[in-house]
């Protein structure tokens, strides 16, 4: 039943164990020779009578041969396998033959004193040819005693049947538990792989951003080359405006000193021609005056909102973050609408109110500038500005329909609350970008109406002034009262002429220059334009790749807390199991207490065992002797009967003589004293009885020759009695062996248990270490995170920046300050990609180590549950080894109760036999007295003999019992010493793997520590970086609080200046104007009638806040 449930691996254990058993032969020289000699002291102990062979140097042989091999694995773990297994089978064969010798020996010594005894056991066999009637029933109640026996032994196996099926029952449930847990590990493995895909995914997602945030920074160094060829373009404009301004400003001194030369009219003179003739250089002063003050004014207004932008981009770089948070409070509204108030209550607006009614017409060449007014026309930048609406429009309708998308998956689809939240978040951000894309196109709207108006109603008063002029011309030519004024006039005007025509071909040059350049300046304009929208259309493709990767981030933190879950229900099931590993191993302390009790009285069994064997071997010699005689009386009876054949007369007349005796032989008894008469007549009757003694003398004769033959029959018989005591002696010897293998086991077993609770230990501390270095990789999950969000805020700041950058190219492309401020804002971002690039990096490289930890860490997990799986199959096989050797024991001791029943039996058998013998003895010497009872002995000796042959064929069947129930032992001991070597091999290989196991829990504590310096250097560049950001931010509020003061002086000189400048014009004369004019202005004519000062500018000087940047 073993051999059939005995698996491949059990095999393979088998093997190593051999493996193992020759090292030990190889290594021990000496304990080799001294287990060859424990068979010789075996035998001499068993045919001494002395007790089987324990002392404590069979542990001390043990230990040494354990230190022995462990010291040979260290030693001989180079050499090769071959040569190994070579020197180990010559060493055993060596080992085995001498062994075979002393067992020669020893079995040529034993038979030597056999056949001393069998001469004397001959000797005795005569004696006890009469006690075999008694023999046999001793035999009978055997025979019973086995009947017995064997209904035991059926009991024994069906009790062994139940208990296999219930371990069977057992083994079955226990794989069905071991292959869930392989279908749950399995299943961790897979969720691990997809995990470890997603990092993967994740990874070159980042990489790919980066890859495009690379050629945004080249793009954003292209754009800010163009930046500086148009501020060079720009200083290269504004020194040709200082130079047209130079030449301004003289013929304003030229046209004031004509104004000076002429003299004013009598009053006598007729209205109209006075008026006429006065009103031609008060008109064209009060024109340039009035020009000079519009120019002023629009320079006011270019300042007004060139300040106001300013404010814009300083409030949206200093509250970008809070942008996101409370998005109903953000500047750029609050801009916007100072913007629009600015542009409602301007002059220019006022300006534009009074002129539209006046206009009417308006020419389409200039007579100054030679310029046509096509170019000034608003079709270029209305269409322009169609195509910014179009595509604005196109972007609002795409939100509007990415909003519905979003809430047809929301109504289709059951979403969490969580990504609802996100959702209802992405729908403000949308609607909120959806308002400021309207309000932003209402004021370009705007913007357009106003300067498309004021340019119109410019070009109508450049008409204005130069028909003016024109009518100035000819009233001084047609005047002819005064000629030398005349004259002079007309020389002056003459070189006016000539001046102006060379400033009007320089301005026609510097307006084609400008026009020119306002090309290239809108060509980079929509370059830059498209190039923005496609920045910005990528900046959404990331947003969008961004919450996909948070969405995903979100999935596999929740992916990897149901794996935390799932290990500590691992680790909990893990904590039973080991629970109930210690409650076996209690079980098998005290099994093993039982075991030991159960050898103490196997032994004290042996010991009785050996006597009633010894006994045994006495009593069988004295029955060999005896069928010895039976043979021979077998034989002596056979010639009989064949003379009994050839004289069957004689037979005949020998029986009814026998009759006759035995009838007269009562009658004699009585009659011997009394009837003398009748001796003559019985010595007649004596002599034919002597004739018959004799015949009946050959017949015991024959009957003794046949016993010689029965003699050699038994003699035979001995042999294999012997035979079958040396396989006894050698199953105990066997027996022995194993139960010192089986202490040995279980010292083995102690000591896998102590290291079993060892690793047990050093399991819960690496446990405890994976649940710390699992908090540090949440940490630092939580960590890359924020680093996260901060970058995406980075991003979309940068966004908002550019977003900024790009509505002030559109709406004031000939400002300078904010070229300026947009290379300020591109060092910024520079700088800050460059940061966030470092930051990238370091997270890159901190995620790559995460993953490696991980993955380690997951190899070492899958490795200790193989550990403990394979730890839960030896304690499941030694478990199974135990309950068999349980079970043998079982069957031995009742073997042994069974054998010391029969001997018991066998002694009473002696004891009988011996008063047998007295009785015999008297018979014999009754037999020599009583002749006459030969008759009588012959009939009862073949009653014997046939009860004898009944009784040897019952005797040989038990002989054969015998032998097959010493078959079935030597299988059940050949079994137990397979189990036996199994087990050492198991031990074995759980001492290596033990070893391997601190090997690596070694490399681990290493890794661990190098792990935990690398967290804390991490710490340390996280606790740098946050502190530059503090410090960063810091700065920008101090920088941003400084140009708030600086603002804010500048604008309070600016306003005293303007002040002081504006009220001695009020107060003083016209002579003394020109003495506090304004810098900006070098000359203003006299004002004597009214002050052409408008009250709006006034008020406009006095609200605004500006910084000159006039050259």
């Amino acid at each position: 039943m073993y051999t059939s449930r005995r698996s491949g691996p059990v095999t393979d254990l088998h093997n190593a164990h051999t493996v193992s058993t020759l090292m030990r032969t190889m290594t021990t020289p000496t304990s080799s020779s001294n287990y060859s000699h424990r068979p010789l002291l075996r035998s001499k102990s068993n045919l001494n009578g002395s007790l089987p062979f324990r002392s404590s140097s069979i542990h001390q042989v043990g230990t040494r041969d354990r230190e022995a091999e462990r010291l040979h694995r260290v030693c001989d773990g180079s050499r090769s396998s071959d040569l190994f297994t070579l020197e180990a089978k010559l060493k055993s064969n060596e080992k085995v033959v001498a062994h075979q010798n002393a067992e020669i020996e020893a079995l040529r010594e034993e038979n030597r004193t056999l056949e001393r005894r069998l001469q004397e056991l001959i000797d005795l066999k005569r004696d006890l040819s009469n006690k075999q009637f008694e023999e046999r029933l001793k035999n009978d109640d055997l025979l019973r005693d086995l009947k017995d026996i064997d209904r035991l032994a059926r009991k024994v196996q069906a009790d062994k049947q139940y208990t296999v099926e219930a371990a069977d029952r057992e083994l079955t449930e226990a794989k069905m538990e071991i292959e869930q847990n392989h279908r749950d590990m399995q299943a961790l493995d897979n969720k691990i792989l997809h995990l470890t895909t997603d990092k993967k995914n994740l990874i070159e997602e980042l990489e790919t951003t980066k890859n495009q945030y690379d050629e945004c920074h080249n793009e954003l160094i292209r754009l800010q080359e163009l930046v500086d060829c148009i501020q060079a373009d720009k200083t290269k404009l504004s020194r040709r405006i200082s130079k047209l301004v130079h030449n301004e400003k003289d013929l304003l001194h030229e046209l004031q000193k004509c104004r000076r030369t002429t003299k004013a009219p009598t009053p006598s003179a007729s209205t109209g021609s006075s008026t006429k003739k006065l009103s031609v250089p008060a008109r064209i002063d009060i024109h340039l005056k009035n020009v000079e003050d519009e120019r002023d004014m629009y320079k006011n207004e270019v300042e007004i909102l060139q300040r106001l932008l300013n404010e814009r981009s300083r409030r949206l770089s200093s509250l970008s973050p809070s942008r996101l948070r409370g998005r109903s409070l953000s500047p750029t509204n609050i801009t916007r609408s100072t913007a629009r108030r600015d542009t409602a209550t301007s002059p220019v607006m006022q300006y534009v109110k009074r002129s539209a009614s006046s206009c009417n017409a308006s020419p389409t060449r200039c007579s100054v500038c030679g310029l046509n007014r096509n170019r000034f026309s608003p079709t270029k930048d209305f269409s322009s500005y169609e195509t910014q609406l179009k595509n604005l429009e196109e972007e609002r309708d795409r939100c509007r329909r990415e909003l519905r998308k979003y809430k047809r998956s929301a109504k289709e689809k059951d979403v969490d609350e969580t990504q609802l939240a996100k959702l209802m978040r992405e729908n403000e951000d949308l609607q909120l970008i959806i308002k400021k894309f309207e309000r932003h196109m209402a004021e370009i709207q705007g913007n357009i109406k106003v300067l498309t108006n004021e340019r119109d109603n410019l070009s109508i008063l450049y008409e204005q002034t130069k028909d003016e002029l024109q009518k100035i011309r000819h009233e001084l030519l047609q005047n002819g009262q005064t000629p030398k004024v005349s004259l002079a006039v007309q020389a002056i005007l003459r070189k006016v002429e000539n001046e102006r025509d060379s400033a009007i071909l320089e301005a026609r040059t510097a307006v084609n220059e400008r026009d020119s350049l306002r090309e290239r300046l809108r060509i980079a304009t929509d370059n830059g334009l498209n190039e923005r929208a496609r920045y910005e259309q990528r900046i959404e493709d990331l947003e969008v790749d961004l919450r996909k990767l948070d969405n995903d981030r979100e999935e596999i933190i929740q992916q990897n807390h149901a794996l935390h879950q799932q290990i500590k229900d691992l680790e909990n099931k893990l904590d039973e199991q080991s629970f109930t590993i210690s409650q076996l191993n209690q079980e098998l302390n005290d099994q093993k207490t039982a075991s030991a009790q159960l050898r103490y009285l196997s032994e004290e069994a042996e010991r009785l065992v050996q006597e009633n064997q010894r006994q045994l071997s006495l009593k069988k010699e004295e029955i060999h002797t005896q069928e010895d005689k039976v043979i021979r009386l077998e034989k002596k009876i056979y010639e009989l009967q064949e003379a009994n054949k050839a004289l069957k007369d004689d037979f005949h007349v020998v029986r009814t003589t026998v009759q006759t005796l035995d009838k007269e032989k009562d009658r004699l008894c009585g009659e011997i004293d009394l009837k003398s008469q009748e001796n003559l007549h019985l010595t007649q009757e004596i002599n034919s009885k002597t004739r018959r003694i004799e015949e009946l003398n050959m017949m015991v004769a024959e009957l003794e020759a046949a016993l010689d033959r029965s003699k050699d029959d038994t003699k035979q018989k001995l042999k294999e009695i012997t035979n079958m005591r040396l396989q006894f002696d050698r199953n105990i010897e066997e027996s022995n062996e194993y139960r010192r293998k089986i202490d040995l086991n279980a010292r083995d077993y102690k000591r896998l248990q102590d290291d079993i609770l060892t690793l047990t230990r050093e399991n819960q501390t690496l446990r405890q270490e994976l649940e710390r270095e699992i908090r540090d990789r949440d940490s630092l999950k939580s960590q890359v995170q924020e680093y996260i969000k901060q970058v995406s805020n980075c991003e979309k700041e940068i966004t908002q920046k550019e977003n900024d950058r790009t509505t002030l190219v559109e709406q004031y492309r000939e400002a300078s300050n904010e070229l300026s401020r947009a290379q300020m804002i591109l060092a910024d971002l520079e700088t800050q990609a460059n940061n966030l690039k470092q930051e990238l990096q370091r997270k890159t490289g901190d995620i790559k180590q995460l993953k490696e930890h991980i993955d380690y860490l997951e190899r070492d997990l899958q490795q200790h549950l193989s550990v403990g799986k394979e730890y839960e199959a030896q304690l499941s096989n030694m478990n199974r080894s135990l309950q068999r050797n349980e079970e043998i024991i079982k069957k031995l001791q009742t073997d042994k109760q069974n054998l010391s029943n029969d001997f018991a039996s066998i002694r009473d058998l002696n004891s009988t036999i011996e008063n047998k013998k007295e009785q015999l003895i008297r018979q014999l010497t009754s037999k020599e007295i009583d002749n006459e009872q030969l008759q009588s002995a012959i009939s009862d000796m073949k009653i014997e003999i046939d009860m004898l042959r009944t009784q040897l064929n019952n005797e040989k069947a038990v002989v054969q019992s015998l032998e097959e129930l010493i078959t079935s032992l030597r299988e059940k001991e050949f079994q137990t010493q397979l189990e036996a070597k199994e087990k050492n091999t198991d031990l074995h290989l759980a001492k290596d793997r033990a070893n391997m196991n601190d090997l690596k829990i070694q490399s681990q504590s290493k890794e661990i520590a190098a792990l935990r310096t690398q967290i804390i250097g991490l710490e340390t560049d996280n606790k740098r970086l946050r502190s530059l950001l503090t410090n960063e931010r810091y700065e920008r509020e101090k920088a941003a609080q400084d140009l708030r003061q600086l603002t804010d002086l500048t604008s309070h000189i600016d306003f005293e200046s303007r002040y002081r400048s504006a009220s001695p014009r009020i107060t003083t004369s016209s002579s003394n104007t020109n003495l506090h004019r304004s810098p900006v202005r070098s000359y203003s004519p006299p004002r004597s009638e009214t002050p052409r000062t408008s009250p709006t500018k006034a008020v406009d000087r006095s609200c605004s806040l500006r910084i000159d940047t006039t050259p």
